[in-house]
């Protein structure tokens, strides 16, 4: 992905023990617990180009241990990690990059959990909950990888996000919420490492059939819902309105989602896009985005901040 001080390190010959990193680059993926989600479907697919893939996950050694059997039968390395604990994502970090010779070439943040249903009625708790995962798990992972990156002078961060980021989705507010906070943190954080090397990218992925509804959160106050008279009754439309739509033949293809990021790692570092939208009903979000870009354009050059925008690849 970079020149300088990637190339001194794979055109050396390894030390006993040490990954050769004459592979493609090392990969680190949270949320990699369900085979039918995109975490699962990103590793199977990087390590089958050529990545070394560590998938990240809570409890691989307890309720999780199918999980990280899955990881191991598909070639991917599995890796304790739980985004909202800052020793453990310390730890599982500390373990990729011992095992990969110093290196983490890629960290994808995918682990997140959705919400569904009338906001008012989910508890503060589960709210919190989504919020730590969703964002400060995030800023977790970011925080532990990039001393490595900054020092190789390399790499890229991958922030899923969604459509909804962009344009709230009613009954998921919170889940919508939580992506528009990591759009922010992921597009800050491309123009503050626009000199280092490092890129950070956005996926923003439409409907798609996984199972992000199996571990959000929903509505527990069954009093505050029944306030709300039919309006209460319009998320249960919505997802038969998804359940028709994911039954069909034109069902949207989550191995999309992971051909888009293994595309973004293998386009040249300083040219990849911000934003990169996948699945159905996209053009309104690229129409937004396109304009966004020249928004932050012209905002950011009236601050004196313009240079940032010139993303750079590492010298």
């Amino acid at each position: 992905m970079a020149a300088g001080p990637r190339a001194a390190f794979e055109n050396r010959t390894p030390e006993p023990g040490e990954v050769d990193m004459n592979g493609k680059g090392v990969v680190l993926i949270t949320g990699t617990t369900s085979k039918l989600g995109f975490g699962f479907l990103i590793a199977d697919t990087l390590t089958r180009a050529g990545y070394r893939v560590f998938g990240a996950m809570r409890d691989m050694a307890t309720r999780n241990e199918q999980a990280a059997a899955d990881l191991r039968a598909a070639g991917i390395t599995p890796i304790e990690i739980d985004v909202t604990s800052d020793a453990s994502v310390a730890a599982g970090v500390d373990e990729v990059a011992r095992a990969a010779g110093g290196r983490i070439d890629v960290l994808v943040n995918n682990a997140g959990i959705s919400s569904f249903g009338v906001s008012e009625a989910i508890s503060i708790e589960h709210l919190q909950r989504l919020f730590d995962v969703n964002v400060i798990g995030v800023l977790r992972m970011n925080r532990a990888v990039l001393p490595l990156m900054r020092a190789q002078g390399s790499g890229l961060l991958v922030h899923l996000s969604s459509l909804i980021a962009r344009v709230t989705m009613p009954f998921m507010t919170p889940y919508s919420a939580s992506k528009a906070a990591v759009e922010s943190i992921a597009e800050g954080t491309r123009y503050e490492l626009s000199g280092l090397g490092v890129d950070s990218v956005l996926v923003e992925p439409g409907a798609f059939p996984t199972d992000l509804m199996k571990g959000a959160v929903f509505p527990t106050d069954a009093a505050t819902v029944a306030a709300y008279g039919p309006i209460a009754g319009i998320p249960q439309k919505m997802g038969e309105g998804l359940g028709a739509l994911f039954s069909s033949p034109n069902a949207p293809r989550p191995q999309d989602v992971a051909d888009t990021v293994l595309r973004l790692i293998e386009t040249p570092a300083g040219s990849r896009p911000l934003r990169t939208t996948v699945g159905g009903h996209t053009a309104p979000i690229d129409g937004l985005n396109e304009h966004t870009d020249q928004v932050t354009s012209g905002w950011l050059g009236g601050w004196g901040l313009g240079d940032l925008l010139k993303i750079r690849g590492a010298q």
